[in-house]
C-alpha cells in the first residue's frame, strides 16, 4: 500500500474510532437509526470487542484511543452542556445550534401566535422552560382539530428542529407498546395522528408526565434498566374532542384547538422548515432573555387555569349528564349572540325557562345540581342583575331582550369556560 493510501486508511480508521466508545466493559457504536417518517435519531449500540477489531484493525493507534466511561448517565441541558459528569458518558446529546443576537425570528413567532392563538404566553414560556430547565415537569400538550392544513404536525417538526436528538417522534403503537427504550429518554416525545382509547396508556401518560423518581426501560433482549424520566409529550390529532379518554377535572392537558390556514387567511409558507432552522439560532436567544410571562404555580409549573381551554372542556363534556350538556350549549350559544359579554348571570328559574324548548322533562333540581356539582359553580346572594335572553332574542330582531329588573339569587358564567359547545360532531 502506497504512503498516500495509508495515511487516507489511518485517517478513516481514527474518524470511524471517534464513534466508538468503551462503558465499562463494552463497547458501544453511535450509529443514525432510520425511522417510519424517513427521519433518524442518534443512539448508541452494543458491539462486541472483535467487531471493534475488524472495524479498526488489531495493531492501530484509532483502536487504543477509544474513549473510555465508568458508565452511562443521562443529564440534560442546553446552556451548560456536559458531555462527561464525573466520568460518565451523558446520553443526553449537545444541541448544535447557538444562540445570536438579533431579531430575525418572525416566521417562527408568527406561527406559534397562529398555533396557540391568545395563549401565545403559555406557548413561549413552555419553549422557555423545556431550553432552560428541561427537568421541570410541563403539561402534556395536545394539538387538535379536524382540519388539515393547520400546522399542527410542522409543530412537531420545529421541537424537533429545536432539540434534535433529543426528540422522538412516534406513533400511537410505538407509545402502547411494552418496549420503550426509543423515546423514554427523550425530552420531547411527539405521538403524531394520536388516537388512543386504552385506558392503560392513559394512565402511563398522566403518570410519566407528573413522574418524579425513575421508570423502568424497556428494550428488546435486553435487561430492564431505571432512569430518571423528565420526558415531554406533544400530541397532535385529527380526532377533535377524541383523541384521548379525557376524564372530567383532569389537570394534566393543555389542549389546543387550532384553525386551518384557509379559514385565518394565512397563506402557506412550503420552505417554513428552512426557514425555523434559520432562525432558531436567534429565537434561542429570545427565550434565554426573555422573562418568563407566568410565575410558577403548581406542579407542572402552571396555575392550572393558565393552560385550560374550552377545548378541554370539550372532553370533560364527554363525562357530563344530558342537563349539564345542554346547558353547556345555551350558554355557547348565548354568548355566541351577545358577544360584547364576557359575564351572563342566570338564576335556575332562567335556565329552566331558556331550556324549554330544547330539553323535555326538565328537572330544576337537576340544574341546580349541574351547576353546582358538575360545573363547581356557587349560586351568588340575591341581588340585581341583567338577565340576557337567547331565548327571547331568537324570536325577535329588535329590541331589548333582557329586563333589568332580575333580582334574585343566581350563578355566574364567564365566556372563556362557556363559550363553545361540547358538540364535537
Amino acid at each position: 500500500m502506497s504512503k498516500n493510501n495509508e495515511n487516507k486508511a489511518s485517517t478513516f480508521r481514527e474518524e470511524l474510532a471517534k464513534r466508538f466508545i468503551r462503558v465499562g466493559d463494552d463497547y458501544m457504536k453511535e450509529v443514525f437509526v432510520p425511522d417510519k417518517h424517513g427521519q433518524t435519531f442518534r443512539t448508541y449500540v452494543k458491539r462486541d470487542k472483535g467487531t471493534v477489531q475488524d472495524d479498526l484493525g488489531k495493531n492501530t493507534d484509532a483502536y487504543h484511543s477509544i474513549k473510555k466511561y465508568e458508565g452511562f448517565c443521562h443529564v440534560p441541558s442546553h446552556t451548560n452542556y456536559q458531555k462527561v459528569v464525573k466520568g460518565f458518558f451523558n446520553e443526553y446529546f449537545e444541541v448544535t445550534h447557538k444562540p445570536k443576537e438579533g431579531e430575525n425570528y418572525e416566521t417562527i413567532l408568527n406561527f406559534l401566535k397562529h398555533i396557540f392563538g391568545i395563549k401565545i404566553d403559555f406557548a413561549l414560556d413552555y419553549l422557555q422552560l423545556l431550553y432552560t430547565k428541561p427537568t421541570q415537569r410541563l403539561p402534556i400538550l395536545l394539538l387538535e382539530s379536524k382540519e388539515r392544513g393547520t400546522g399542527k404536525s410542522t409543530f412537531g417538526n420545529l421541537i424537533k428542529l429545536l432539540f434534535q436528538d433529543n426528540c422522538a417522534k412516534i406513533g400511537n403503537s410505538e407509545l402502547e407498546s411494552d418496549f420503550n427504550a426509543v423515546w423514554a429518554k427523550r425530552l420531547a416525545i411527539i405521538v403524531d395522528e394520536t388516537s388512543l382509547d386504552k385506558k392503560t396508556v392513559m394512565q402511563m401518560l398522566k403518570r410519566f408526565s407528573t413522574e418524579t423518581g425513575k421508570i423502568t426501560v424497556n428494550e428488546k433482549n435486553k435487561a430492564q434498566k431505571q432512569i430518571d424520566f423528565w420526558g415531554k409529550f406533544v400530541l397532535i390529532s385529527n380526532e377533535e374532542g377524541k383523541a384521548l379518554p379525557i376524564e372530567k377535572g383532569e389537570t394534566r392537558f393543555a389542549v389546543i384547538k387550532v384553525q386551518s390556514f384557509e379559514e385565518k387567511s394565512i397563506r402557506e409558507n412550503p420552505n417554513i422548515e428552512a426557514d425555523f432552522n434559520r432562525e432558531i439560532p436567534y429565537f434561542i436567544n429570545f427565550l434565554l432573555n426573555r422573562k418568563l410571562f407566568h410565575p410558577e404555580l403548581g406542579r407542572m409549573y402552571f396555575s392550572f387555569e393558565v393552560y385550560n381551554t374550552p377545548q378541554l372542556q370539550k372532553y370533560y363534556g364527554n363525562d357530563y349528564s344530558p342537563t349539564a350538556k345542554a346547558i353547556k350549549d345555551l350558554l355557547a350559544d348565548s354568548f355566541k349572540y351577545f358577544e360584547e359579554e364576557n359575564i351572563l348571570k342566570y338564576s335556575v328559574s332562567n335556565i329552566c325557562d331558556e331550556l324549554e324548548n330544547r330539553f323535555k322533562n326538565l328537572n330544576r333540581s337537576k340544574v341546580k345540581e349541574s351547576l353546582k356539582e358538575e360545573f363547581g359553580l356557587s349560586e351568588q346572594k340575591k341581588n340585581r342583575y341583567k338577565y340576557h335572553s337567547f331565548k327571547r332574542a331568537e324570536k325577535s330582531l329588535e329590541g331589548n331582550y333582557y329586563p333589568d329588573n332580575e333580582n334574585t339569587y343566581h350563578f355566574i358564567f364567564e365566556r372563556e369556560k362557556f363559550a363553545d359547545s361540547w358538540n364535537t360532531n
